[in-house]
């Protein structure tokens, strides 16, 4: 396995949780840890934020990894759910963009302090945007080689 983060797209009942979960049955649970966050309409990038760290443990300095030293992959599912504001942004696919593209984030409660992440693996899904249905954000498309 290579542990890439991915995106699924498809329409609702298409089978992408399905998939996902016996994708992360497939690892080795002494390993490897798998999570599962539901992003809704509400879903805040503070939200994304304290959850994962709720998952991390410091390893050296502002670095940060799965408790116990494993590998973890965290399924976002909805990922295009999240409130577009005013701007025309979802600051919640901000803060994950951020986690992809720096591989960590910026602490929403020290800012200034980046949080370092190790061992991380993301795959998310969504509906296909359009009618009524929101898109990710632009940034976070430019990022897709993450994906």
């Amino acid at each position: 396995m290579q542990h890439k983060s991915v995106l699924l797209i498809g329409e609702q009942g298409s089978g992408k949780t399905v998939l996902v979960d016996a994708y992360t049955k497939m690892y080795n649970a002494e390993a490897h840890l798998t999570r599962t966050m539901n992003f809704s309409f509400a879903t805040t990038a503070y939200q994304f934020q304290k959850t994962v760290e709720t998952y991390l443990e410091k390893r050296v300095g502002s670095t940060f990894g799965p408790i116990g030293g494993k590998r973890m992959t965290i399924f976002v599912d909805d990922i295009n759910l999240p409130e577009i504001s005013e701007w025309g942004d979802q600051v919640t696919n901000e803060i994950l963009r951020q986690t992809l593209e720096m591989k960590g984030f910026y602490s929403l409660e020290k800012p200034g302090d980046f949080i370092h992440i190790v061992e991380l693996q993301i795959i998310a899904a969504m509906i296909h945007p359009g009618a009524g249905r929101n898109d990710i954000p632009s940034r976070l498309k430019v990022e897709s080689n993450y994906f």
